[in-house]
């Protein structure tokens, strides 16, 4: 049966076989995202020219094996949402479809990691605000209109995973806007030089933050599931 958050403290409690350390799936996740962001932190810091770095390791290049994952990332963040608003809905029709609109917007992140809309706008908006990759300006205001909205939705679910999904967005958005921000500065200030210890320091930070936090928002839908009574797994519309 599918339920939500009650207000009832005891409704918040999970058996051990629920908790976080007993999801071997997520586990695997966290650190294939360790050893990949770890790649590219170590060609930095041993300071790999354009010749000698495997690009394909490198957290930085739209064509490598950590933007792949970021993608795959977001892609079963946003199949996992429908599929637990699909099941959500007879319960609570307003709360899974909430559910439902989250994961639309997960899978528009994932064509976006794919497809860099936001690289497009970028390069129309640049010098906004005197910030070189400008597009955060706009999308921190969708941000916080956002969280605005979804205030309701938040207060439906239970206090552990509120915490843990606010805790995710934010250390997404401090990669995604905070580092992206900063590195389009230091950026400049490198001389448009992508190699740049500064540089590259910050954008390892970025991608990093953005790839944790969409980890941490599994972790939180997974609890929410395991608390709601959910089988494992996708099966939609069933």
């Amino acid at each position: 049966m599918v339920t939500y958050w009650s207000g009832d403290p005891e409704s918040t409690q999970t058996p051990r076989s629920a908790r976080f350390g007993s999801q071997p799936a997520l586990v695997i996740i966290l650190a294939a995202w360790a050893v990949l962001l770890g790649t590219s932190v170590v060609q930095d810091v041993l300071g790999l020219d354009a010749e000698a770095r495997t690009w394909l390791l490198d957290v930085g290049n739209e064509r490598s094996f950590y933007t792949w994952f970021s993608q795959l990332l977001l892609a079963l963040a946003g199949l996992l949402l429908v599929d637990t608003g699909t099941k959500t809905v007879g319960q609570s029709r307003w709360v899974g479809v909430q559910f439902i609109g989250l994961g639309a917007l997960f899978f528009l992140l994932s064509a976006d990691e794919a497809l860099g809309f936001h690289e497009k706008v970028s390069a129309r908006l640049t010098g906004l605000g005197g910030l070189h990759f400008a597009w955060v300006i706009p999308a921190a205001a969708v941000c916080v209109a956002g969280l605005a909205a979804a205030i309701p939705f938040l207060r439906a679910l239970s206090p552990r995973v509120r915490a843990l999904m606010l805790a995710s967005a934010g250390v997404f958005l401090f990669g995604a806007l905070g580092m992206e921000a900063i590195g389009g500065q230091v950026f400049l200030a490198m001389g448009e030089d992508v190699l740049a210890r500064p540089y590259r320091a910050l954008v390892n930070i970025e991608e990093g933050a953005e790839g944790l936090g969409v980890i941490l928002f599994l972790f939180a839908l997974t609890l929410h599931r395991q608390q709601a009574g959910l089988v494992p797994g996708i099966s939609l519309f069933r």
